[in-house]
């Protein structure tokens, strides 16, 4: 046999004979004439407004940004890929939400579909539905049939015609306002729809009634089951929708059996970022509104804005912009982003699309730049893990401790305490959204390989919020693991006065000469600018350079010490002092090669006038660690040669403490 194709469409198979319909000829179809076109018309908020949009780009570029069910309305080539007859005929209209905004034309009316899905047949009579509003303007019919084909008796398929009609009601007359007789014509093998649009008049609700007119088939050889599909109530409002950015689009919708999934990708809403920084680089404190995805800026918009935000409970006086500002600085500073260019260190391009606590979703926004916010002086003030100087200097000299009735100390001026070695994380699986995949959810895999040989394989999940690059995914992934397994140790301890001009995130050092070798600490008992009594004798080695700190009234005195070897408890030093230290004040000399061990403040709780500090390890090598990363590098290598547990070198003692 041979199939054969005419150019009516019509389709044949010819065999060497037989019976039936004029020497062996099959019977023929109909090609199909009844196809539905339905337009889809969606009306989109993508985001509170004003946003930036789609800057730089033309209004029949943007198809390329626009996705549906995650495939680019537009191709990279420029055509389209949804309507094959004419790459012009999607319309798309975008507001960036300004409060002025002007309607979407040929998007301002507002439908109401009401679903019926109510086979007609001619026994069972009309069927009705009614509007569920009175304030319409138009309706929609919508009307179906399932298949629409006869078979004639020489089984050639024909096309044909069901009709029906159509009555409105209003809902106090009894003639119709609208009358209507109709068929629906053709071929159709599978489903096809028809809408038919009337205005409305009279008063609502209005009901519509359909009667199919044509007989029910009485046999298969007929197909033309009707049904009263739905209708659609329009009321031609002009809708502005202030302060939200807006998209309308109209395409066919022959390519989908169902509303597809729409996302597109613009630039986000415009906040407040700072202005009027002089030529010097000082900032007077003034804002303009610009988008930006600096995420120091995102939080202080996020605890400013008053429609989104705490604004309403949160006064913008009320927040430290100074601390934010250096923040933000430090986020916008270039690093490499591990293939050879650089970018900012911190960017956040997320979406908050639902309710959450207020502190929870801020300290969200702040750990993308790895900080915190806290209530201190009055103020929201915020702050964030980089390097750092020390502020201050603590020794059993300066910080409170317990005795007994004899004056004897009872218990160690500083508490340690390390991790579990089951805490230490070997392996991060950082969590973030691909801008190149169509911000798909990725998993970005950082493993210390030195970690695993020593601890084993430990994961540690984070979800990188707001990230939409795998470089920033690693440095996170990078940073988590230096912290964890360079920063094992916490201290606590207690002070009394200058802990009031202490704050979370500052960096400190500790001397400890149960610790740290090459120091020495105590209370001056009087002093000159050149001339410190202490209240000990110290024993000075020969050809040992030492500094001694003095912590007074709230700032540091540091000198060098001239004297020779030997005792002693007169010091003299060079340079001199600014002003004479106060007698009482706490001391503390150490060798020029002695080092403190640095920790950063974690919080700070005031009981009765006493301060009580915690403060965690401080590893100042992790922040060019983690900047200078390789993409390329599937391991942490630096680890393996960093000092893990982050003690300092020890000298042999060099000096006397036992007085103490």
């Amino acid at each position: 046999m041979e199939k054969l194709y005419g150019q009516d469409q019509q389709w044949k198979i010819v065999g060497s004979g037989g019976g039936g319909k004029g020497g062996g000829n099959a019977p023929v179809e109909d090609p199909d004439t009844l196809r539905s076109q339905a337009e889809a018309s969606i009306v989109l908020a993508l985001c509170e407004g004003e946003v930036e949009g789609f800057p730089g780009i033309s209004p029949s570029e943007r198809g390329k940004y626009i996705y549906l069910d995650d495939t680019p309305l537009i191709a990279a080539n420029g055509s389209s890929n949804f309507n094959k007859k004419n790459d012009n005929d999607v319309e798309i209209q975008f507001r960036t939400g300004t409060q002025s905004q002007s309607p979407m034309t040929g998007f301002a009316d507002v439908r109401i579909e009401q679903s019926i899905g109510t086979k007609l047949t001619k026994q069972s009579g009309r069927v009705s539905a009614t509007t569920t509003r009175s304030d319409l303007n138009r309706i929609v019919v919508r009307i179906g049939v399932g298949s629409l084909f006869k078979v004639e008796d020489d089984g050639d398929v024909k096309a044909t015609k069901v009709e029906f009609n159509i009555r409105i009601f209003d809902s106090i007359g009894s003639k119709p306002i609208v009358s209507e007789d109709l068929a629906i014509q053709g071929k159709s093998r599978g489903p096809f729809d028809r809408e038919y649009f009337y205005p409305l008049s009279g008063t609502g609700p209005w009901t519509v009634r359909v009667r199919r007119t044509t007989a029910d088939p009485k046999d298969l050889k007929t197909s033309n089951d009707l049904y009263f599909k739905a209708i659609v109530g329009v009321l031609d409002d002009k809708l502005f929708y202030p302060n939200t950015a807006l998209m309308g689009m109209k395409f066919s919708a022959e390519a989908f059996s169902s509303v597809p999934k729409i996302s597109v990708e613009i630039q986000g809403l415009k906040i407040r970022v700072p202005t009027g920084v002089g030529a010097n680089g000082v900032w007077d404190g003034s804002f303009t509104y610009e988008y930006s995805n600096n995420p120091a800026w995102v939080l202080y918009d996020l605890m400013t804005n008053e429609r989104y935000g705490t604004g309403l409970y949160i006064e913008a006086d009320d927040i430290d912009i100074y601390s934010l500002y250096q923040i933000a600085q430090y986020c916008d500073e270039r690093v490499p982003n591990g293939t050879g260019g650089t970018e900012k260190r911190f960017t956040f391009n997320g979406v908050i699309n639902n309710r959450a606590e207020a502190y929870e979703v801020m300290n969200g926004i702040a750990a993308v730049f790895r900080g915190m916010i806290y209530f201190a002086q009055g103020l929201i003030m915020s702050t964030q893990d980089r390097s750092g100087p020390v502020v201050r200097q603590f020794s059993p000299s300066n910080v409170v401790v317990n005795v007994n009735e004899q004056g004897e100390v009872t218990s160690a001026p500083f508490t340690y305490e390390g991790t579990s070695l089951k805490a230490r994380k070997t392996v991060a699986l950082v969590s973030w959204n691909d801008r190149n995949d169509k911000f798909k959810s990725k998993v970005e895999y950082v493993e210390d390989a030195a970690g695993i040989e020593r601890y084993g394989y430990r994961e540690i999940e984070i979800r990188a919020f707001g990230t939409t690059k795998q470089s920033q995914a690693r440095r996170i992934g990078y940073w988590t693991l230096l912290t964890n397994l360079n920063e094992t140790e916490t201290v606590t301890f207690k002070v009394s006065a200058q802990g009031f001009f202490l704050m979370p995130g500052e960096i400190i050092e500790i001397a400890d000469p149960y610790r740290t070798s090459g120091v020495a600490a105590g209370a001056i008992t009087a002093a000159t600018t050149s001339t410190v009594l202490l209240d000990r004798d110290v024993t000075l080695q020969e050809g040992v350079s030492y500094q001694i700190i003095i912590s007074d009234s709230g700032q540091e005195l540091t000198s060098s010490i001239t004297n020779s070897a030997g005792a002693t408890s007169s010091i003299s030093v060079a340079p001199s002092f600014s002003t004479a230290p106060q007698a009482g004040s706490p001391w503390l000399i150490r060798e020029a090669l002695a080092v403190g061990k640095k920790y950063r403040i974690v919080s700070l709780t005031e009981d009765s006038g006493i301060v009580n500090v915690l403060a965690t390890e401080y590893y100042e090598a992790k922040y060019d660690l983690v900047d200078n990363f390789s993409l390329g590098s599937p391991t942490l290598t630096s680890v393996a040669t960093s000092n893990l547990v982050g003690l300092p070198n020890v000298n042999a003692s060099t000096i006397d403490f036992s007085g103490l």
